[in-house]
């Protein structure tokens, strides 16, 4: 799949860490972690499950 869009997210060190074991556990790339998550995102609020502004995910982010 040739990539039409880029992008780029700064992430804690946990976060990371944690998307590293994930990837190696099961073999998939970070990029590919990245789109799962987003598209599941995407999913989840088109069907009304998430609401947006995301402010409590963006306020964990500012405390760590």
């Amino acid at each position: 799949m040739a990539a039409k869009h880029r992008v780029t997210i700064n992430l804690i060190e946990s976060e990371y860490e944690a998307l590293v074991a994930l990837s190696e556990k099961n073999r998939v790339s970070l990029a590919w972690l990245g789109r799962r998550a987003i598209r599941e995102l995407l999913d989840r609020y088109q069907e009304g499950q998430d609401q947006l502004p995301l402010t409590d995910l963006r306020d964990e982010s500012r405390n760590e």
